[in-house]
C-alpha cells in the first residue's frame, strides 16, 4: 500500500509540473489529467490487489485515467472558449447597434428665442475592415459583422 501512495505522490508531482502558460496555474486539460491520473491509479489498484496485481493496475489505471481526464478538460476549455466568442460576437452586434441608431432631439415644450446652433459633430470614422471596405469608428476594435480585427485608416 506504501508503493501505491507514493506511486500517486510522484505522479501528482509530475502532472502539477505542466503548467507552462505564465498564468501559474493548471489548465483546464491538466487539471482533467491530475484529477483522472489520480482517481485511475486509485481504482486500478484497487482492480489490481482483488487480481494479486496492484502495481500494474495502479500504472494502467492511473495511464488511462489521465488519458480521460485530459479529454474531459479540453472538453471543458473549448465549451468555455466558444461561450466567450458568444459573449463577444453578442457584443460587437450591441456596439454595432447603439453606434448606428439613428439620434433625435426631442421637440421644445415651449417657444425659445431662436439661437443660432452649432452643428453636431459626427463622430469621425477611422478604421476598416480590409476585407469588406467598411468603416467605423475608432472605438470599435472589431468589425461587429463578421468579428475580423480593424485597421487604422492611412490618411
Amino acid at each position: 500500500m506504501k508503493r501505491v501512495a507514493s506511486l500517486l505522490l510522484v505522479v501528482g508531482l509530475i502532472f502539477s509540473g505542466c503548467a507552462t502558460d505564465g498564468s501559474g496555474g493548471l489548465t483546464e486539460r491538466e487539471t482533467g489529467a491530475l484529477a483522472g491520473g489520480g482517481l485511475g491509479a486509485g481504482l486500478g489498484a484497487i482492480i489490481g490487489h482483488q487480481t494479486g496485481h496492484a502495481g500494474a493496475g495502479t500504472a494502467i489505471g492511473a495511464g488511462a485515467g489521465a488519458l480521460a481526464g485530459a479529454l474531459a478538460g479540453e472538453g471543458m476549455r473549448r465549451s468555455k472558449e466558444s461561450a466567450k466568442q458568444e459573449m463577444r460576437q453578442e457584443m460587437m452586434q450591441q456596439q454595432y447597434q447603439q453606434g448606428y441608431a439613428p439620434q433625435y432631439q426631442p421637440a421644445p415644450q415651449y417657444a425659445q428665442p431662436q439661437v443660432q446652433q452649432q452643428p453636431v459633430a459626427q463622430e469621425v470614422h477611422t478604421k476598416y475592415n480590409p476585407r469588406t471596405g467598411q468603416t467605423f469608428p475608432e472605438s470599435y476594435q472589431y468589425d461587429p459583422a463578421t468579428g475580423e480585427q480593424l485597421k487604422y485608416i492611412n490618411r
